[in-house]
């Protein structure tokens, strides 16, 4: 069986590690993938990895720091 390649401009979210999904940004959406069952590289501009269903090559990006996501509710103790 052969696996689809995705070429992809993007930023890790949380570091990669085998047996976990990858978890990065692509463009404006937040991308999980299956398993990752192989790194085969991984440099300061690219990593190359393969999932359970797919071979990916992640151009990292760099660009703005992302903020994590603050409640915008006035917020107060409960009693």
């Amino acid at each position: 069986m052969t696996k689809a390649v995705r070429i992809l401009n993007g930023a890790l979210v949380r570091p990669l590690s085998v047996g976990s999904k990858a978890v990065f940004l692509y463009g404006n959406s937040l991308v999980r993938t299956s398993r990752v069952v192989t790194i085969h590289s991984m440099t300061e501009d690219k990593v190359c990895f393969e999932t359970l269903n797919t071979e990916y090559q992640l151009h990292l990006v760099t660009g703005p720091t992302y903020e994590p996501a603050t409640c915008q509710f006035p917020m107060a103790m409960a009693a």
